[in-house]
């Protein structure tokens, strides 16, 4: 017997709806060589290509400076990236039918004489794949790179006109300039080669799933909304822990940004945007980047008189990560013996505006630090009387305890999830307070969560620019980062020292102390 139900057209539709639609276009790595092509790109381009939203058709070729082969390119990627996919490792089978796919072409990407050469065979391999020529150029180059490859891009005509059928989509890595003036200078640069519809500036922190769901979660649900402002909020914390140091040789890079300019001055101000940020009119990228926009020029400083008394920069020293001992900063590979170059940083800041207007946001980010944790902790205020007594058990040992606010927790990472914490009677003969959480852990869905690059590469495919910056956007995050920046510059201010596997510095416990409040422990 038939079901009418999946008989229906409607039931047709929506099966139709929810079929995963191929895209079909180019996609070109410049700086294949590097970690980031087989650590990320190449799994998140096969994986799109499994669940069928990357045609059969799209060639990937890689671009770089060393020589190599079709075929070896191809068998590098393999062996760096098999076990890396959502579903495990992969057959031969299905590796041999994705791989017919790679290409590489060798190119100096910083001398425009091999540009012609390689639109010629880019043309070529697109012609053999029968794919037309719009295309995706990922920038997994260093930022110096930038402005020399699309320059050399436009001399070799691969830009297309404003009126041409075929397009191209530019996505950049971060960092994005190294304060207010190298961002703007970039900005425009780009902007004369550019079109600001062609320029993604990719965050993969906004690729992630609980950061998605932060803006469903707030607009699709009527009950949380109308809590979210200055008259339910005690404050605000957003942590982006790192437990790691300075791995795969990074040292070299990271002393000349430091924890400031590498994630907070993206990850996290982009966390406090959508946190904080007013519903949008259509929920459309140009209006979120909008909303997003108005709280980046709405932040100001947590407390009056001098940066010092809002923001505390620190370094780790030696001390032991998961049972292992950690080298301090200065020891790591490629670090002067004087480096004064921040590892962690905490700040309390405000958010000028009707909505947020007294309620302080607590920001803190490091590295070598307990654990690897990105959340969003929104903490509720007290109820106006306290009429009850709050006990906490361990065991069969009860306390009485001061009475705990209901807290909103967002974790990003691991394990992504959304917690609410709130109060009920405990069983027995008198009103007595307990504790509880209601959580929803991503667990609970059976299908795994695909990666952030995953999400993001199908977004620039689409066209579909919401979760990637806008120059504005980047510059005004950069407006409020860089007077911090120069004054850290001209005081010549040395971090404060911080023991790798603590939670940071003493001064930025004393930050919230001073308050009142203090931090929260992420595993909480």
């Amino acid at each position: 017997m038939s079901n009418p139900k999946a008989d229906s057209p409607a039931a047709d539709e929506n099966e139709v709806r929810l079929r995963p639609h191929p895209e079909t276009a180019s996609v070109v790595i410049f700086g294949a060589s590097g970690d980031l092509t087989a650590r990320k790109l190449l799994p998140a381009l096969f994986d799109l290509w499994s669940d069928g939203y990357l045609s059969d058709q799209s060639p990937i070729i890689g671009v770089a400076r060393r020589e190599k082969t079709d075929e070896s390119f191809r068998q590098e990627i393999y062996t760096a990236m098999n076990g890396q996919f959502r579903g495990g490792p992969i057959s031969p089978e299905k590796w041999e039918q994705f791989s017919q796919r790679l290409f590489y072409r060798q190119l100096d990407i910083a001398i425009p004489d091999g540009y012609y050469a390689f639109k010629q065979e880019l043309e070529s391999i697109e012609n053999r794949q029968g794919t037309g020529h719009n295309r995706i150029v990922y920038m997994a180059t260093s930022p110096d790179l930038f402005l020399p490859a699309i320059e050399h891009l436009g001399f070799a005509k691969m830009i297309p006109d404003r009126d041409a059928t075929e397009w191209l989509r530019v996505v950049f890595e971060k960092p994005f300039g190294h304060d207010l003036a190298s961002a703007q200078e970039l900005s425009g640069n780009l902007r004369r080669l550019l079109r600001e519809q062609q320029i993604y500036r990719i965050d993969h922190y906004l690729g992630k799933e609980t950061v998605q769901n932060i803006l469903l979660f707030r607009f699709g649900n009527s009950i949380f909304e109308p809590l979210l402002n200055r008259n339910h909020v005690d404050h605000i914390q957003i942590t982006v822990s790192e437990s790691q140091g300075l791995e795969r040789g990074r040292g070299g890079y990271y002393d000349n940004s430091g924890a400031l300019r590498d994630v907070l001055q993206n990850h996290v101000l982009q966390l406090l945007c959508l946190i904080a940020m007013e519903p949008p009119a259509l929920f459309n990228s140009n209006d979120l980047h909008e909303e997003k926009l108005k709280v980046l020029k709405a932040i100001n400083a947590g407390n009056s008189g001098e940066i010092t008394d809002w923001v505390v920069a620190g370094q780790y020293s030696a001390g032991t990560v998961d049972g292992k001992p950690a080298i301090s900063y200065l020891s790591e590979e490629r670090i002067p013996a004087d480096s004064r170059t921040e590892t962690f940083v905490a700040m309390k800041v405000k958010v000028d505006n009707w909505r947020w207007a007294g309620v302080p946001f607590y920001l803190r980010t490091g590295k070598r630090l307990p654990s690897r944790v990105s959340e969003i902790a929104i903490q509720f205020k007290h109820p106006p009387l306290n009429l009850f007594n709050t006990v906490e058990c361990d065991g069969d040992i009860c306390a009485l305890v001061g009475a705990q606010p209901n807290k909103l927790v967002f974790r990003i990472q691991p394990s992504e999830s959304i917690k609410l914490s709130f109060s009920t009677k405990r069983p027995g003969m008198q009103y007595q307070i307990h504790p509880v959480t209601m959580d929803f852990d991503y667990k609970t869905f059976t299908q795994p969560l695909p990666e952030a690059y995953e999400r993001l590469l199908l977004d620039v495919l689409r066209g579909d620019s919401t979760l990637f910056m806008r120059s504005d956007e980047l510059e005004a995050a950069w407006q409020f980062v860089t007077p911090i920046l120069n004054f850290w510059s001209q005081k010549k201010t040395v971090p404060e020292p911080y023991r790798s596997g603590s939670w940071g510095p003493r001064a930025a416990d004393d930050l919230l102390r001073s308050d009142g409040r203090q931090w929260r422990s992420p595993a909480q």
